[in-house]
């Protein structure tokens, strides 16, 4: 019988190598591997942020999978405009992944999904994916400000209706962002949850 030591060294190993090496290992035909890349670079944190993105607008759709996961997991806002625009890949899959990357950066990813709203209303796949994203996400202090843009995603003419409610929302939200009633991450100045 062994320790488990054995199985443990190649998932350690791959995790020493560099985070260009552990996102091509997104590609990976092996499951394993994949998985194994991806918490190694989740591990890594902001470091591979830029990369991450970089593979999320791969031609491949694993890549692209694979690199909407990892960024669900390290929940960066620096990674939220490419979230945005992955709510339009051709991949099912990676839309639900990158919706529910946006919803774990609560405040942080809505203006840029607003923005995203107003220039990607046209795409039935994108508007979905937003509705998801709003209707799920956990930003109490912009509810009234949400529900506007909430409710235009839903309806028959959104495609010209959700741009402008999203532009509105735009407005008002700089200024009760900056308040100190709401901290960088969506969460009240006193640590609990807004």
């Amino acid at each position: 019988m062994t320790d488990g030591s054995a199985a443990m060294t190649p998932a350690l190993q791959l995790c020493d190598d560099d985070v260009t090496a552990l996102v091509a290992k997104l590609a990976s035909e092996e499951g394993l591997a994949r998985k194994q890349a991806r918490r190694c670079l989740v591990r890594q944190g902001d470091r591979a942020v830029v990369l991450l993105v970089q593979a999320l607008a791969d031609e491949n759709p694993i890549m692209r999978t694979e690199a909407a996961e990892a960024l669900l997991y390290l929940a960066s806002p620096l990674a939220a405009p490419a979230l945005v625009e992955a709510l339009d890949d051709t991949e099912f899959g990676v839309r639900w992944l990158a919706a529910e990357a946006l919803i774990a950066l609560k405040c942080d990813g809505l203006a840029p999904l607003l923005a995203g709203i107003t220039r990607h209303s046209g795409s039935l796949w994108f508007r979905q994916a937003a509705h998801h994203v709003l209707h799920d996400h956990y930003c109490a202090q912009l509810r009234a400000e949400l529900k506007p843009v909430l409710a235009a995603l839903g309806e028959r003419v959104a495609e010209d209706t959700a741009p402008v409610a999203a532009g509105e929302a735009l407005k008002r939200i700089p200024a009760r962002m900056s308040s100190s009633e709401v901290g960088p991450t969506g969460h009240g100045t006193e640590g609990g949850r807004g």
